[in-house]
């Protein structure tokens, strides 16, 4: 696979720490990460690319770090803050894929839909106590308004709050990579899901496909600047 590819990587935590580990590894040139927390000790047991000394750091900071050590050619932009409306598509300019690990659904779907709005390939999942989901998106195929059609009007816990056991967000975050890779190598992934459950150690594939009444498929949505997006991102 040649070096050229440029990543975006929204998310420096649980499933960010194996997705970033694995692609410095795979012979990417250039990582672009997005994430606005501190490394937390509570955190440590499944957000392995820092250790104890990280606590209280800048996590895009000590994740730039560590993949320097690992490639030391690679090439790191570290952004501090959020993935919002208002910079996503500046953000999304000049990458070949954009890969997701945020606690956050509001997150999830805005990522979904400005890849959509930037023509470049997707590669989400979500993860909560023992089970998770990987899922990619080509910009012709099913997304994950197909799969989950919008945020939902209620709160849902996010995954520190419900809890979530190491190894699963590993798993999916290899199962990340794994994708992102395949489509930098020219495969068609498209819309593939990965279901992971690790109670019963269970991994199954499945197919999306496109929803005919889709908003985002359809064209329908083609402005990330809404009321609704800017005050749940920025929760």
């Amino acid at each position: 696979m040649s070096r050229a590819h440029r990543v975006l990587v929204v998310g420096a935590g649980g499933l960010g720490s194996p997705v970033l580990r694995l692609l410095a590894g795979g012979r990417v040139a250039h990582v672009t990460i997005v994430d606005d927390d501190l490394v937390d000790e509570s955190n440590l047991h499944r957000q392995t690319l820092y250790t104890e000394q990280d606590v209280g750091c800048s996590k895009i900071e000590r994740a730039s770090a560590s993949l320097r050590e690992l490639a030391p050619s690679i090439s790191v932009n570290a952004v501090q803050g959020r993935f919002v409306p208002a910079t996503a598509m500046e953000l999304l300019k000049d990458h070949d894929i954009v890969v997701e690990g945020a606690d956050n659904l509001a997150t999830k779907f805005l990522v979904t839909d400005a890849a959509r709005l930037a023509g470049v390939p997707a590669v989400q999942a979500g993860a909560v106590r023992w089970a998770g989901w990987a899922f990619c998106a080509l910009p012709d195929s099913a997304c994950l308004r197909c799969l989950f059609e919008d945020i939902p009007r209620d709160r849902v816990e996010t995954c520190a709050e419900a809890g979530v056991v190491g190894p699963l967000v590993g798993v999916l975050g290899g199962l990340e990579a794994a994708l992102v890779l395949r489509v930098l190598r020219g495969e068609l992934p498209a819309g593939e899901l990965w279901h992971y459950d690790a109670l019963k150690g269970a991994l199954r594939r499945t197919f999306v496909r496109r929803r005919s009444d889709c908003p985002l498929c359809t064209g329908k949505i083609q402005d990330l600047r809404t009321e609704r997006y800017t005050a749940a991102c920025a929760a």
